[in-house]
This record gives structure tokens, C-alpha cells and sequence, in this order.
């Protein structure tokens, strides 16, 4: 029984297999085809006409202000005028992150904490609706 099992997978495999194994058919013959143009190795490069409009445009004075590559960092004020928290972006990854004020809050006097502090820990992340 066990015998006639393994022949009738083995049987089986050799059918699935068979057309893998198969000599491919010829193809049909083309035309020669149009030897590939170096700008078609990288659709993200601007083409012809994207390089006469920035050109057009950096003539007509319309040209793309650089990006800042200063750190800013602002104040964020209560109705008493009193700043709350900083927010801080960097210049080279302009991803902001904030640090509370804690000033109006007692000193940390526990094991590990700074009793000069008066900022929190940096949030990296801020979620908000």
C-alpha cells in the first residue's frame, strides 16, 4: 500500500514538473528594438521640459526659497505670561520635540532627581486630536 502511494506521487511529480522542463517555444521575431536612452535608467530625474520650467522659473525670479538650516526654538506662553514649555526644532532634521517649564512646580528632592532643574524630560512625540 505504502508502495503504491509513493509511486502515485512520484507519478504525480514528474507530471508537475514535466512542464517546467519543457524546451520554450521561439519567439516570434520583433523588429530591432531602440537601444535604451541613458534618461530612461532613472524615472525620478527631471526630464527635459522639468529643467526648462525651473529654468523659466529662476529667470522670472519664482525660484524655491532654501530650506532654513537653523534650530528655532519657541515659547509657549500661559494667559499669566508665563512660558509653560519650549519647543525646539532642529535645523538639519526640522522634527520638533518640546520641554516642559517646571519652575512653578517644588524642587525634585528624591534619589536621582536634580533639585536645580527646573525643565522636564524632552517629548519626542506629541499625540493630539
Amino acid at each position: 500500500m505504502l508502495k503504491r502511494m509513493i509511486a502515485a506521487a512520484a507519478a504525480a511529480l514528474v507530471s508537475l514538473a514535466a512542464p517546467a522542463f519543457a524546451e520554450p517555444a521561439a519567439a516570434p521575431a520583433q523588429p530591432e528594438a531602440a537601444a535604451p536612452k541613458p534618461s530612461d535608467a532613472n524615472p525620478l530625474l527631471p526630464t527635459e521640459a522639468d529643467m526648462q520650467k525651473a529654468r523659466e522659473e529662476r529667470e522670472a525670479g519664482r525660484a524655491p526659497k532654501p530650506v532654513a538650516k537653523t534650530t528655532t526654538i519657541d515659547q509657549v506662553r500661559d494667559q499669566d505670561n508665563r512660558v509653560v514649555e519650549y519647543v525646539v526644532t532642529p535645523g538639519t532634521t526640522h522634527i520638533p520635540y518640546t520641554i516642559q517649564n517646571l519652575s512653578d512646580r517644588p524642587a525634585d528632592m528624591n534619589p536621582g532627581g536634580n533639585p536645580r532643574s527646573t525643565t522636564g524630560t524632552t517629548r519626542q512625540i506629541h499625540f493630539g486630536w
